[in-house]
């Protein structure tokens, strides 16, 4: 497709806000990456609230709509639209992507909306009751085929949203995720956390991400219970399973070897010193915090969740690590594996092998593909 020039040919990000997920992370950082590269860029945001709101560079400029949701913005983004033009505008989450692209009509200024899945939709849909479900099925196949590219950052994602929309294979393409930078790894190995256990002679596991039926929790403690009886697991993220999974750890007596440490920016200095990272989800898109786990060098251990990215990331090089949805024994006998491979050359070998697959998923040249097909 060529490309129509329109008017502000800044790059135009779109966000809900500045929440602590990996859709939000990831594109802050290719929001400050671009921008250090010489490109004007803005990030639009619905709220100007969240976690991450400090990471975002102050070369970027920010617009915030003060829209409570997605829908609720709708008519402050068509505003937004018709008074500055822009040429590209790229989104991410499906919410917001369904209210760019409606926005996007309505301001008819020829503006490009690149549209970014994060999750396999067929599989995340399935989390809102029926009649939600109908609208944002409807919603998502209206709208998606006036999108000028549709991007899934797997490849499994990518085929799903492709068939959910009816889309031209043309318009869809796969972007993984960008890992995080080596020197940020670097940095926080000279940054201990503020965790006593890391001060003691026991292996660690460690988990991100919020506390939330996607994640799977449960396979994961279960997972804990049959490995082996000094193992401690330590998961980063907040949300409302909190107190179904505390008691779910007493119920099976492991509840003084799990920690909820809540939500943590240092969560880096936790993956540099851990003995392995677990992924028990049901679906998960590209998961940023496998690929951030590998970055560090940590053996990981992934439920092959729909969507395809633990696949992806780890499963060509490490394929007996990844093990089915809500198999606690396999997780469990894997996890085991890994504690008893104590040969110090053995495991470095093995740690340097797992860091050297983040190199595939370099910053630079992740942006450039988005700009590639935005035509920016």
């Amino acid at each position: 497709m060529t490309p129509s020039r329109s008017g502000d040919d800044r790059v135009h990000f779109y966000l809900p806000s500045f929440a602590g997920g990996g859709a939000e992370r990831i594109f802050i950082r290719l929001a400050n990456h671009i921008v250090s590269c010489g490109r004007d860029v803005v990030l639009v945001v619905n709220q100007d609230k969240g976690p991450l709101r400090d990471l975002l560079s102050g070369d970027v400029t920010l617009h915030v709509l003060g829209a409570p949701k997605a829908a609720l913005a709708l008519p402050r983004l068509v505003r937004y639209l018709k008074t500055n033009a822009p040429d590209v505008l790229i989104s991410a989450l499906t919410r917001s992507n369904v209210t760019a692209l409606a926005a996007a009509r309505i301001a008819g200024v020829g503006t490009r909306v690149v549209v970014c899945e994060r999750n396999q939709f067929s599989t995340f849909v399935r989390e809102f009751d029926p009649i939600r479900q109908t609208l944002l099925k409807a919603a998502v196949r209206f709208l998606y085929p006036s999108a000028y590219a549709v991007i899934g950052n797997t490849a499994e994602v990518t085929r799903d949203i492709v068939a959910v929309a009816n889309l031209d294979g043309t318009q869809a393409a796969v972007i993984h995720n960008p890992a995080p930078d080596a020197q940020q790894m670097d940095a926080a190995r000279n940054s201990a956390p503020d965790h006593a256990w890391f001060g003691e002679d026991r292996p660690i596991a460690v988990a991100i991400g919020r506390l939330v039926p996607q994640k799977d929790y449960p396979t994961m403690l279960r997972a804990v219970a049959l490995s082996r009886p000094d193992l401690r697991l330590i998961v980063l993220g907040e949300g409302p399973e909190k107190t179904a999974l505390e008691a779910l750890a007493r119920d099976l007596g492991i509840d003084d070897r799990v920690d909820f440490s809540g939500f943590r920016m240092d969560r880096f200095s936790y993956l540099v010193r851990a003995d392995m990272f677990l992924l028990s989800s049901v679906t998960e898109g590209f998961p940023n915090a496998l690929i951030e786990a590998v970055t560090a060098g940590v053996p990981s251990v992934s439920t092959d969740c729909a969507g395809g990215g633990a696949r992806e990331i780890i499963g060509e090089d490490f394929p007996d690590r990844i093990v089915g949805v809500g198999d606690a024994a396999a997780m469990a006998k894997v996890m085991t594996s890994l504690l008893e491979a104590q040969d110090p050359e053995r495991v470095a070998a093995d740690r340097h092998r797992i860091a050297s697959i983040a190199s595939r998923y370099d910053i630079g040249r992740i942006a450039d593909a988005f700009l590639a097909r935005a035509g920016a």
